[in-house]
Protein backbone atom coordinates (compact mmCIF):
# COMPACT_ATOMS: atom_id res chain seq x y z
CA UNK A 1 0.00 0.00 0.00
CA UNK A 2 2.81 2.39 0.98
CA UNK A 3 4.67 1.62 -2.26
CA UNK A 4 1.48 2.18 -4.30
CA UNK A 5 0.92 5.57 -2.64
CA UNK A 6 4.53 6.69 -3.16
CA UNK A 7 4.44 5.65 -6.84
CA UNK A 8 1.04 7.30 -7.26
CA UNK A 9 2.29 10.58 -5.76
CA UNK A 10 5.47 10.49 -7.90
CA UNK A 11 3.52 9.76 -11.09
CA UNK A 12 0.87 12.43 -10.45
CA UNK A 13 2.78 15.04 -8.44
CA UNK A 14 2.07 17.94 -10.85
CA UNK A 15 -1.68 17.28 -10.99
CA UNK A 16 -1.84 16.77 -7.20
CA UNK A 17 -0.08 20.12 -6.65
CA UNK A 18 -2.42 21.93 -9.06
CA UNK A 19 -5.58 20.53 -7.43
CA UNK A 20 -4.22 21.24 -3.93
CA UNK A 21 -3.30 24.81 -4.93
CA UNK A 22 -6.81 25.32 -6.42
CA UNK A 23 -8.36 24.04 -3.18
CA UNK A 24 -6.13 26.28 -1.00
CA UNK A 25 -6.83 29.32 -3.23
CA UNK A 26 -10.55 28.62 -2.80
CA UNK A 27 -10.10 28.32 0.98
CA UNK A 28 -8.33 31.70 1.19
CA UNK A 29 -10.91 33.31 -1.15
CA UNK A 30 -13.72 31.94 1.07
CA UNK A 31 -12.11 33.41 4.20
CA UNK A 32 -11.55 36.79 2.50
CA UNK A 33 -15.00 36.93 0.88
CA UNK A 34 -16.65 36.22 4.24
CA UNK A 35 -15.03 39.36 5.68
CA UNK A 36 -16.44 41.46 2.82
CA UNK A 37 -19.99 40.11 3.08
CA UNK A 38 -22.54 42.61 4.33
CA UNK A 39 -23.92 42.05 7.82
CA UNK A 40 -27.30 40.80 6.54
CA UNK A 41 -25.67 37.91 4.65
CA UNK A 42 -23.47 37.07 7.67
CA UNK A 43 -26.54 37.08 9.89
CA UNK A 44 -28.30 34.76 7.43
CA UNK A 45 -25.38 32.27 7.55
CA UNK A 46 -25.29 32.56 11.34
CA UNK A 47 -29.03 31.98 11.76
CA UNK A 48 -28.88 29.02 9.33
CA UNK A 49 -26.19 27.30 11.41
CA UNK A 50 -27.92 28.16 14.71
CA UNK A 51 -31.26 26.81 13.47
CA UNK A 52 -29.55 23.50 12.56
CA UNK A 53 -28.02 23.33 16.04
CA UNK A 54 -31.37 24.26 17.63
CA UNK A 55 -33.02 21.34 15.81
CA UNK A 56 -30.38 19.05 17.35
CA UNK A 57 -30.94 20.72 20.72
CA UNK A 58 -34.59 19.65 20.48
CA UNK A 59 -33.45 16.07 19.85
CA UNK A 60 -34.57 15.96 16.19
CA UNK A 61 -31.38 14.37 14.82
CA UNK A 62 -33.21 12.93 11.80
CA UNK A 63 -33.46 16.43 10.26
CA UNK A 64 -29.70 16.90 10.42
CA UNK A 65 -28.57 13.42 9.46
CA UNK A 66 -25.03 14.29 8.36
CA UNK A 67 -24.33 10.74 7.19
CA UNK A 68 -27.31 10.59 4.80
CA UNK A 69 -26.93 14.19 3.58
CA UNK A 70 -23.15 13.84 3.27
CA UNK A 71 -23.35 10.64 1.21
CA UNK A 72 -26.01 12.15 -1.08
CA UNK A 73 -24.03 15.38 -1.59
CA UNK A 74 -20.76 13.56 -2.22
CA UNK A 75 -22.33 11.09 -4.65
CA UNK A 76 -23.45 14.14 -6.65
CA UNK A 77 -19.91 15.58 -6.47
CA UNK A 78 -18.43 12.26 -7.67
CA UNK A 79 -20.92 12.15 -10.56
CA UNK A 80 -20.09 15.77 -11.41
CA UNK A 81 -16.32 15.16 -11.35
CA UNK A 82 -16.66 12.12 -13.62
CA UNK A 83 -19.08 13.93 -15.88
CA UNK A 84 -16.44 16.64 -16.26
CA UNK A 85 -13.87 13.93 -17.01
CA UNK A 86 -15.64 13.04 -20.27
CA UNK A 87 -15.76 16.66 -21.46
CA UNK A 88 -13.04 18.33 -23.51
CA UNK A 89 -12.26 20.81 -20.73
CA UNK A 90 -12.05 18.25 -17.89
CA UNK A 91 -8.91 19.61 -16.12
CA UNK A 92 -10.26 23.19 -16.04
CA UNK A 93 -13.69 22.07 -14.77
CA UNK A 94 -12.18 19.93 -12.01
CA UNK A 95 -9.88 22.79 -10.95
CA UNK A 96 -12.88 25.16 -10.77
CA UNK A 97 -14.80 22.60 -8.68
CA UNK A 98 -11.77 22.33 -6.34
CA UNK A 99 -11.76 26.12 -5.90
CA UNK A 100 -15.51 26.05 -5.11
CA UNK A 101 -14.94 23.28 -2.50
CA UNK A 102 -12.24 25.43 -0.91
CA UNK A 103 -14.47 28.53 -0.91
CA UNK A 104 -17.32 26.67 0.82
CA UNK A 105 -14.99 25.47 3.63
CA UNK A 106 -13.37 28.91 3.81
CA UNK A 107 -16.75 30.55 4.43
CA UNK A 108 -17.82 27.85 6.90
CA UNK A 109 -14.83 28.40 9.23
CA UNK A 110 -15.59 32.01 10.31
CA UNK A 111 -19.28 31.11 10.69
CA UNK A 112 -18.25 28.53 13.32
CA UNK A 113 -16.38 31.23 15.23
CA UNK A 114 -19.40 33.55 15.06
CA UNK A 115 -21.61 30.85 16.58
CA UNK A 116 -19.22 29.48 19.22
CA UNK A 117 -16.78 32.31 19.95
CA UNK A 118 -13.01 31.86 19.81
CA UNK A 119 -12.34 29.12 22.42
CA UNK A 120 -15.23 26.80 21.59
CA UNK A 121 -14.87 27.81 17.92
CA UNK A 122 -11.39 26.25 17.82
CA UNK A 123 -12.79 23.00 19.24
CA UNK A 124 -15.70 23.08 16.74
CA UNK A 125 -13.16 23.73 13.96
CA UNK A 126 -11.14 20.70 15.04
CA UNK A 127 -14.22 18.45 15.23
CA UNK A 128 -16.17 19.58 12.13
CA UNK A 129 -13.43 20.73 9.73
CA UNK A 130 -10.00 19.33 10.59
CA UNK A 131 -10.82 15.74 11.70
CA UNK A 132 -13.13 14.77 8.77
CA UNK A 133 -10.94 16.57 6.20
CA UNK A 134 -7.81 14.63 7.19
CA UNK A 135 -9.42 11.81 5.18
CA UNK A 136 -11.80 13.76 2.92
CA UNK A 137 -9.32 16.16 1.24
CA UNK A 138 -6.77 13.46 0.21
CA UNK A 139 -9.72 11.32 -1.01
CA UNK A 140 -11.10 14.26 -3.01
CA UNK A 141 -7.65 14.96 -4.51
CA UNK A 142 -7.21 11.25 -5.32
CA UNK A 143 -10.62 11.22 -7.04
CA UNK A 144 -9.88 14.43 -8.99
CA UNK A 145 -6.47 13.16 -10.16
CA UNK A 146 -8.06 9.84 -11.22
CA UNK A 147 -10.79 11.70 -13.10
CA UNK A 148 -8.23 13.79 -15.01
CA UNK A 149 -6.18 10.66 -15.81
CA UNK A 150 -9.41 8.91 -16.82
CA UNK A 151 -10.11 11.81 -19.22
CA UNK A 152 -6.76 11.35 -20.99
CA UNK A 153 -7.02 7.55 -21.03
CA UNK A 154 -10.44 7.77 -22.69
CA UNK A 155 -8.89 9.91 -25.42
CA UNK A 156 -5.90 7.59 -25.92
CA UNK A 157 -7.21 4.04 -25.34
CA UNK A 158 -9.23 2.20 -27.96
CA UNK A 159 -10.77 -0.28 -25.51
CA UNK A 160 -12.98 2.05 -23.42
CA UNK A 161 -14.47 -0.84 -21.39
CA UNK A 162 -11.06 -1.76 -19.94
CA UNK A 163 -10.53 1.86 -18.90
CA UNK A 164 -13.99 1.96 -17.27
CA UNK A 165 -13.35 -1.29 -15.40
CA UNK A 166 -9.97 -0.11 -14.07
CA UNK A 167 -11.56 3.16 -12.95
CA UNK A 168 -14.47 1.46 -11.16
CA UNK A 169 -12.34 -0.08 -8.38
CA UNK A 170 -10.68 3.33 -7.76
CA UNK A 171 -14.16 4.80 -7.43
CA UNK A 172 -15.07 2.17 -4.82
CA UNK A 173 -11.94 3.11 -2.81
CA UNK A 174 -12.77 6.84 -3.03
CA UNK A 175 -16.40 6.30 -2.04
CA UNK A 176 -15.36 4.14 0.95
CA UNK A 177 -12.90 6.79 2.18
CA UNK A 178 -15.43 9.61 1.71
CA UNK A 179 -18.08 7.65 3.64
CA UNK A 180 -15.51 7.13 6.42
CA UNK A 181 -14.83 10.90 6.59
CA UNK A 182 -18.60 11.60 6.68
CA UNK A 183 -18.98 9.04 9.48
CA UNK A 184 -16.24 10.84 11.45
CA UNK A 185 -18.05 14.14 10.82
CA UNK A 186 -21.33 12.61 12.02
CA UNK A 187 -19.69 11.42 15.26
CA UNK A 188 -17.83 14.72 15.72
CA UNK A 189 -21.08 16.66 15.24
CA UNK A 190 -22.41 15.18 18.50
CA UNK A 191 -19.45 16.79 20.27
CA UNK A 192 -20.22 20.12 18.59
CA UNK A 193 -23.89 19.85 19.60
CA UNK A 194 -22.89 19.26 23.23
CA UNK A 195 -20.60 22.32 22.97
CA UNK A 196 -23.59 24.36 21.74
CA UNK A 197 -25.80 23.06 24.54
CA UNK A 198 -23.25 24.25 27.10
Amino acid sequence: MKEYLLNYINDNSKVIKIILICFLVGLVVGLVVFNFLNQDVKNELLSSMKSTLDIAKGGDFESINILKNGITTNLLIILLVYFFSITLIAPACICILSIIKGVSIGMYIPTLFLVFGFGKGLLALLLLIILPNIIYIPSYIYMSVNAINFHYKLLEEKNKLTVLFKESYKLVIVLSLIILSILIEQLASFGVISLYLK
